[in-house]
C-alpha cells in the first residue's frame, strides 16, 4: 500500500550567494503566506517562499523573489535582508509519500524510492541514510553470518522511524 499526502501550497525555495542576514533560523509568518530564512555557509543563505501549488518558478524573477522576501520577512524592527546572486532556484511541492512495505523478495528500497517528506522537518536525508546503514548492517549479517532476520525485519525496522518522522514533517509544515 501507499500513503501520500499533499499540502495545499508549494514552497519555492532559492540558494543565493549573499552573506546570511542573520545568524538564527527566521520563520516568518505573514498575510501573504510563510516565509523561511536559514543559512548555508558565511556567504549562502537558503530562502524559501509559500506559493501555490501551480506556481511556476518562471514566474518569479529574482527581483520579484527578493522583494517577497523582505516583506515577509520584515520585522519592522530594521531588518535588513542581504541580497546577492540566485544561482538556484526552484518550486518544491509539501508532500508525503511512503509505503508500507520497502521489500519484495531480493529488492531493498531506501530512501526517495520508499519515502518522500516535505523538507519542513529536515528529515529527508537523514532517512534515507539511516535505510542504508540499516539495510547494510543487514547484508553484512547475511553474508558474514549467513543470519537472514535483520533482513527480514528491515522494512519494520525502517518503518516505525519513517512515520515517526513522516508525522514530524508534516505537524511542522502545517505549522508553519
Amino acid at each position: 500500500n501507499e500513503f501520500q499526502k499533499e499540502s495545499p501550497f508549494s514552497w519555492l525555495g532559492i540558494l543565493a550567494h549573499a552573506a546570511p542576514s542573520s545568524d538564527e533560523l527566521i520563520y516568518a509568518y505573514h498575510e501573504r503566506g510563510f516565509a523561511l530564512h536559514s543559512l548555508r555557509s558565511e556567504k549562502v543563505s537558503r530562502l524559501y517562499l509559500q506559493v501555490d501549488n501551480d506556481d511556476k518558478v518562471e514566474n518569479w524573477t529574482d527581483e520579484q523573489v527578493w522583494d517577497e522576501l523582505e516583506i515577509r520577512l520584515g520585522d519592522n524592527k530594521g531588518f535588513k535582508l542581504n541580497r546577492g546572486e540566485i544561482f538556484e532556484k526552484a518550486i518544491t511541492p509539501m508532500r508525503s509519500f511512503m509505503i508500507d512495505n520497502m521489500q519484495h523478495g531480493k529488492l531493498f528500497l531506501a530512501g526517495d524510492s520508499a519515502h518522500i517528506v516535505p523538507p519542513t522537518g529536515g528529515k529527508g536525508l537523514n532517512l534515507a541514510v539511516a535505510d542504508v546503514r540499516f539495510l547494510s548492517t543487514a547484508f553484512t549479517n547475511w553474508y558474514k553470518n549467513k543470519k537472514a532476520d535483520l533482513l527480514q525485519s528491515y522494512s519494520g525496522d525502517c518503518l516505525r522511524r519513517i512515520w515517526r518522522a513522516q508525522d514530524f514533517s508534516n505537524f511542522m509544515t502545517y505549522l508553519f
